[in-house]
């Protein structure tokens, strides 16, 4: 992966559980700060290999990462190779293919691509067809995510894999679950607060935007909206300082390390993503009892079940969601109307069961190979 960082958050457990569940050697080759490749390093999950990545393009500094892995992967033979995230997915590609290691599979977490257009969106396409021509199997993590590749043809389908329903590392069910008072409880009382809460980065791509028109045109004085994440730039951080000072009913709360709290006391999840590759917030949210508001966009058309875990609605109709939210804080009823959200969860996107379908699927490739 590009940064020790995606390692520890994305794969949280997920390498534990490999390693303790079959016999891989594993090896982690990525950049990132010192403090999180001390991270890596101690959860003792195999040899960490630091190639210096970087996340921004340079055509010196991705040469000389190239020609690292080059040399690495040809004096150490793997019988799979695995990479993820944008810059390690291409350098990656290239290195095990040029070195010739028989199994090499991407992971496609998603594209930050996704509404670019012309010449920047084509330059894209060509990295990612690169990318994806020299792997052997590419697994999506969503159907939708999949598809979108398929169709802009820039995956094979016979190399192109969605392991059970999606999802790259699941959900702890034990952790993401409902603490709070029904909803039907305190809707008793009419000047009980109803709460809406988006978790993620704070700027454009992820709705900020889109949530300021959908604040501004709710109409029921009792909904305050809470906004837990990291600010992305400057420009998002300005907009968000007039947002606060202009509407009483909207708190921001930075990046924390433990979010479950917050979906505990929420009564709503609003996901107002451009783009995403599956959307694990939102069945976080749903582990929670909690149903998710969110754009019917590529990937969350997976991680939201509408009728289920909630509703999607048309990509920027902020208006149609406003409409929505001042119904379901005047509806007594609401908190009824997605009962099956945690058990649709369960049975698709559990922790260990999202696991097992990675480590079933490394190990039938390797199977295959011999």
């Amino acid at each position: 992966m590009t940064d020790a960082i995606s390692f520890n958050v994305l794969c949280r457990d997920q390498l534990e559980f490999i390693r303790d569940n079959s016999d891989f050697d594993i090896t982690l080759i990525c950049g990132g700060s010192q403090t999180q490749l001390d991270i890596l390093e101690r959860r003792e999950v195999g040899k960490v290999i630091n190639a210096n990545f970087k996340r921004n393009p340079s055509v010196l500094k991705d040469t000389k990462s190239l020609l690292f892995l080059l040399k690495y992967l040809t004096l150490n033979r793997f019988d799979i190779v695995v990479y993820s995230t944008p810059k390690a997915l291409l350098l990656g590609s290239i290195a095990s293919c040029l070195t010739l290691h028989t199994e090499r599979v991407a992971i496609v977490r998603g594209r930050v691509y996704e509404n670019f257009s012309g010449k920047k969106r084509l330059f894209f396409h060509m990295l990612d067809k690169i990318a994806l021509s020299a792997s052997s199997k590419a697994i999506f993590i969503s159907d939708s995510l999949r598809q979108a590749y398929l169709n802009e043809g820039l995956v094979k389908e016979n190399k192109a894999v969605v392991l059970g329903s999606g999802s790259s590392n699941g959900v702890d069910i034990v952790s993401y679950s409902s603490a709070k008072a029904s909803l039907t409880e305190r809707q008793k009382d009419d000047s009980a607060t109803f709460n809406v809460l988006t978790i993620g980065r704070i700027c454009h791509d992820k709705g900020l935007y889109d949530l300021a028109k959908i604040i501004d045109e709710c109409k029921e004085p009792r909904i305050k909206f809470l906004l837990v994440g990291q600010i992305e730039d400057k420009k998002s951080e300005i907009f968000l300082e007039d947002l606060l000072a202009t509407h009483p009913n909207v708190e921001h709360i930075p990046h924390v390390e433990d979010v479950i709290k917050y979906f505990q006391e929420a009564d709503l999840h609003l996901f107002l993503s451009h783009r995403e590759g599956f959307g694990n917030v939102a069945i976080e949210a749903a582990s929670c009892h909690v149903p998710t508001f969110a754009y019917n966009v590529v990937g969350i058309k997976d991680s939201v079940k509408n009728g289920v875990s909630g509703q999607r609605f048309e990509f920027k109709d902020t208006k149609a969601i406003a409409k929505s939210i001042d119904s379901a804080a005047n509806d007594k009823g609401f908190s009824n109307r997605y009962t099956n959200a945690r058990e649709w969860v369960i049975q698709n996107f559990e922790q260990r069961k999202v696991w097992k379908n990675y480590l079933d699927f490394y190990l039938q490739q390797i199977q295959r190979e011999k």
